[in-house]
């Protein structure tokens, strides 16, 4: 079996604020996000035993309601998924995994997440201390390693998820002037992990973090931010641990051109510990963690974004041999958007299918150790990536979006179930003995209504209606020849506020 996926969510603050409304009279404030996205995914095999994702139209409703108490020195914030879900369509068939999306479920009122709380916290300031203490959730840099789940995509798709956590956090600001906050932050914050990438505490996972950062924040817009993780993590057997640390640099830098902007940001992140959650066929005992990624962006902008221009990039180290006793594989956040289908779609169905066999009766009576650690919900992983996108805006309610993919795997491609089955020579989901890295190209699509302001019920709202469009052309290894060309298309009705 590959080695562990460590994914760490360490963020210590957002780097935008939701919008809010006051509520006339009162300190309380309220936020609000509801949205019903219907979606044609793609059909296709997603392993040799037949298991299709046999998934047709269906109606996915997300409501996200939202309230602050302002006073004046202290703020308390709520937030919650309120009945999220599938409402009505075709579930998905691949069986013995539950999908973080409840793709595999048609209903909401008797879901175990049908209300999940966000954010449920208290802040303010010690006179030059800031504080911070209850679930929160949170967002670092470019959203790579540590992501809320509430930002819109930089190119396509939609935001499903969010890191939360119960955290106690103080910071503060220094070399400023007298009475003024300075340029220079920094903090230290300690976390119980309530749901990421790789624990969840409904599931028995007990994940602790220790945070530090320092954030130098310029008068121009520019962040420049460093921050350190040591996590501990406890599998719900109370056996297989977890330690880890990591290091995230991030660099947000806006410039002029003339009459127009450039901002130039990156990501880079390394990983370093070891783990009993996965072992490998010669390290019984378990695997050290040496990974790293980086994620890199490019955004040049006419005056009012009439035109822009988006150049993305990402690497994520892979593990060339899982039967070491080393993992080497990187995974971004589930929410980093690379694309509508190739990750998302195709990457998730084959994880979750390779874990459908892995788990079967038929084959083995009791499944490795870790196996859940392979299925990453559709995040980007272990795999390098190009992303060009073109925006216009003729009128401020109108937007037109296109772009492309164009992605490669660190790691040879191979899915462990059939590898396995192929003495350990790298072969896909289909079987399929694979020679080369190339993962394919998707080309993106999306159009735009409505997202201005506009009062609504006495509400500051952004109404919004959006078609997104993905086209996959999987290459042969990513048993493209067999699958041909997969689509999705969605269609998503949305008001914040």
């Amino acid at each position: 079996m590959s080695g562990l996926v460590l994914f760490l969510s360490v963020a210590l603050a957002a780097d935008a604020d939701a919008d809010v409304t006051g509520i006339a009279g009162s300190p309380i404030y309220s936020t609000g996000d509801i949205r019903y996205v219907a979606a044609l995914p793609p059909d296709f095999v997603a392993n040799t035993d037949g298991v299709s994702v046999g998934q047709s139209f269906v109606l996915h409703q997300r409501l996200r309601p939202g309230f602050e108490l302002r006073l004046d020195q202290f703020e308390a914030h709520f937030e919650a998924d309120v009945l999220t879900g599938q409402l009505v369509g075709d579930p998905w068939d691949i069986p013995r995994f539950q999908d973080a999306r409840q793709r595999q479920d048609i209903g909401v009122l008797d879901d175990g997440d049908a209300f999940v709380p966000r954010r449920g916290s208290i802040s303010g300031r010690l006179g030059p201390v800031g504080v911070e203490a209850g679930l929160v959730t949170s967002h670092w840099g470019l959203g790579m390693v540590a992501n809320d789940g509430a930002h819109d995509p930089v190119g396509f798709g939609v935001s499903e998820f969010g890191d939360r956590v119960l955290r106690l956090r103080v910071g503060t600001a220094l070399l400023g002037e007298p009475g003024e906050a300075g340029p220079l932050r920094v903090g230290v914050a300690g976390d119980r992990v309530v749901e990421d990438d790789t624990a969840r505490l409904d599931f028995g996972q007990a994940a602790w973090q220790g945070i530090g950062s320092v954030v130098w924040v310029g008068e121009d817009g520019a962040r420049y931010g460093l921050y350190g993780v040591y996590r501990n993590q406890t599998e719900a057997d109370l056996v297989r641990k977890t330690e880890a640390g990591v290091l995230d640099l991030f660099v947000s830098q806006p410039l002029s051109v003339g009459d127009n902007s450039l901002t130039l940001a990156l990501e880079a992140a390394g990983i370093r510990g070891s783990t009993s959650r996965s072992t490998s066929y010669n390290s019984r005992e378990g695997l050290a963690i040496r990974s790293a990624g980086l994620a890199a962006q490019a955004r040049f902008a006419l005056p009012d974004d009439v035109i822009a221009a988006t150049l993305r990039g990402g690497w994520a180290s892979g593990d060339g041999n899982p039967d070491d006793d080393t993992s080497h594989d990187f995974a971004f956040d589930r929410d980093f958007d690379v694309g509508m289908v190739m990750f998302d779609e195709l990457g998730g169905a084959v994880e979750a299918a390779a874990y459908s066999q892995l788990t079967d009766p038929q084959y083995s009576a009791v499944p490795a150790e870790g196996i859940d650690a392979i299925v990453s919900e559709g995040a980007f992983r272990r795999a390098a990536f190009v992303q060009p996108i073109v925006e216009l805006k003729p009128k401020p309610w109108l937007s037109l979006k296109t772009g492309a993919v164009l992605a490669w795997q660190t790691a040879p491609i191979a899915q462990p179930f059939e590898t396995y089955q192929n003495g350990g020579n790298p072969t896909n989901h289909l079987g399929e003995a694979t020679t080369g890295y190339a993962l394919g190209t998707e080309v993106d699509w999306a159009i735009g209504l409505g997202d201005t302001p506009t009062e609504i019920a006495g509400l500051t709202t952004r109404p919004q209606l959006l078609v997104q469009g993905g086209h996959l052309f999987a290459s042969d290894d990513f048993g493209g020849s067999t699958t041909g060309t997969l689509s999705s298309v969605l269609a998503s009705a949305r008001v914040r506020w």
